[in-house]
């Protein structure tokens, strides 16, 4: 099987006098077609002449061959009243239009106005009336190259008066052009024909087959400045921008929804669908804050939009979207399943233990977010970083036995004695702890190795709630885990002034 080398080049210049001058030329094979034109044209009916030129206007085309170089050649002159000349050249003589030129010129006249594009306007009209707009766009099908692909489309649309249904056969069209700059331009310049009613769909599936992210991306942005004000364009822009690549380049297109964006559920959710796809932590991040500040009181859209950050693998990002959740948080199971499911897998301490804490600063948390809260800071390594978490908790936290079990539980698990008394007298000096609370308080001291530290914690208990008998009791049994003989003496003094009951 031979392999067909095709160039092609327009390259469009100003000719003396500001008057356009153009010139198109390409290659297949050992074959080398040439066309100038200067002015307007426009071609006859039958598409195989020069029907007529603006005053003073010329076109030309040559056909030639490699290594031979001279070939055929067809030129067309306006007078300045517009009287058409005509003469034909083979192998560099002027010569008669015969049979042989007559065919040549047959042959060639309609390739070259299917890939210049050139008398577009007047050629569509004349489709049109003939055949309607099916004819145009089979005359389309027949078109080769993107640039006079785009031309055909982009004047027919404007011109043509087309129907929701022809506007989309249209489109369906422009998505076979494969220069992404090309059909990008297309898109934006037809945009207004297809951002209405029930035709948006069809412009952002075209645009969906633009190879190019940052062609694709650009074009999103110019559909989303046209018109923002509409939801369903803002969310197929989000949908659409789940397909680009580049991090980069989706990230800038979903910033530009966002931002358009006026809190609207589905916006939001599309949005986070297509930030999913994103590998940057720090984009993702930054999509998602953008989203939480849009839409974050929306329980669907913050739901996704945590589960979407517990995927993000740098700590430091995932945590900065915890906390701009926090500002959002509500009290329904997705959202705290979701919240604590990316909280856990916070790897670095102080990442975890700054969510939590921005968490705990929020008032009106439920007992289920309270024991949560718990479970998650119980997993800390740091005792440092845990006992902060812990220290954070207030009294009025726990009062039910569920948030108090776990709080308690996370407590027990901090492996310094000093961490662990610091937490449990942070706790006692708060006012309004209940009963129960310091029960689990003592209990929990009694596990403290050093005696010092643990007899402390047990001398604050017993100064802030001797007066009840369940704490005098609990004192006592306490006492009797002190292995320091000294320490023992002087609890056992401070609770005999306390009233406690000694051995």
């Amino acid at each position: 099987m031979k392999t067909r080398i095709s160039l092609w080049l327009a390259v469009p210049v100003l000719a003396l006098a500001g008057s356009g001058y153009t010139q198109y030329c390409w290659t297949e094979g050992t074959r080398r077609l040439e066309v100038n034109v200067h002015g307007t044209v426009e071609f006859s009916d039958d598409d195989r002449d020069v029907k007529s030129l603006s005053a003073g206007g010329s076109f030309q085309v040559e056909e030639s061959r490699l290594l031979v170089f001279i070939g055929r050649r067809y030129e067309v002159t306006a007078d300045s009243s517009g009287r058409l000349s005509r003469t034909y050249f083979d192998h560099g003589h002027a010569t008669s239009l015969d049979n042989q030129g007559q065919a040549w010129l047959m042959g060639v006249m309609p390739e070259v106005i299917r890939r210049t594009g050139l008398g577009a306007a007047p050629r569509i009209q004349r489709i049109l009336k003939q055949s309607g707009v099916a004819g145009v766009l089979s005359e389309v099908t027949r078109i080769q190259d993107d640039s006079a692909k785009r031309i055909y489309l982009e004047e027919l649309i404007r011109r043509g008066n087309l129907s929701a249904e022809q506007l989309d056969s249209a489109m369906l069209q422009a998505r076979k052009i494969g220069s992404d700059e090309e059909k990008g331009d297309l898109l934006v310049d037809l945009a207004p024909y297809y951002l209405k009613d029930n035709l948006r769909e069809t412009l952002f599936q075209a645009a969906g087959t633009i190879g190019s992210d940052e062609e694709h991306g650009r074009v999103l942005s110019e559909l989303v400045k046209r018109d923002g004000g509409s939801g369903e364009t803002l969310r197929l822009a989000a949908k659409s921008a789940g397909r680009i690549g580049s991090d980069e380049e989706k990230a800038r297109a979903l910033v530009d929804v966002a931002e358009h964006d006026k809190g609207s559920r589905e916006v939001g959710r599309a949005i986070v669908s297509s930030a999913n796809s994103i590998g940057s932590d720090e984009e993702r991040h930054h999509i998602l804050s953008v989203v939480l500040g849009n839409e974050g009181g929306d329980r669907e859209v913050l739901t996704e939009a945590l589960r979407s950050a517990a995927s993000i693998g740098s700590d430091e990002e995932k945590a900065a979207v915890l906390t701009d959740a926090v500002g959002h948080y509500v009290e329904a199971e997705t959202v705290r399943k979701e919240f604590f499911n990316a909280a856990g897998r916070i790897g670095s301490d102080e990442e975890r233990s700054k969510v939590l804490l921005a968490l705990l600063k929020r008032p009106g948390l439920g007992d289920a977010t309270l024991a949560a809260a718990a479970r998650c800071a119980e997993a800390i390594g740091s005792d440092e970083q845990k006992a902060g978490v812990l220290v954070a908790f207030p009294a009025s936290s726990l009062q039910g036995m569920q948030q108090t079990s776990d709080y308690f539980k996370a407590v027990d698990s901090v492996g310094s004695d000093e961490e662990h008394a610091r937490v449990l007298s942070e706790l006692i000096k708060q006012r309004g702890l209940a009963t129960a609370a310091v029960l689990r308080a003592i209990e929990s001291a009694a596990k403290i190795s050093s005696d010092e530290m643990k007899g402390k914690v047990l001398s604050e208990a017993a100064a802030a709630y001797s007066g009840d008998p369940q704490v005098r009791a609990a004192l006592a049994k306490a006492l009797d885990s002190i292995q320091s003989d000294s320490e023992y003496r002087r609890l056992a003094s401070a609770m005999g002034q306390a009233g406690t009951v000694k051995r």
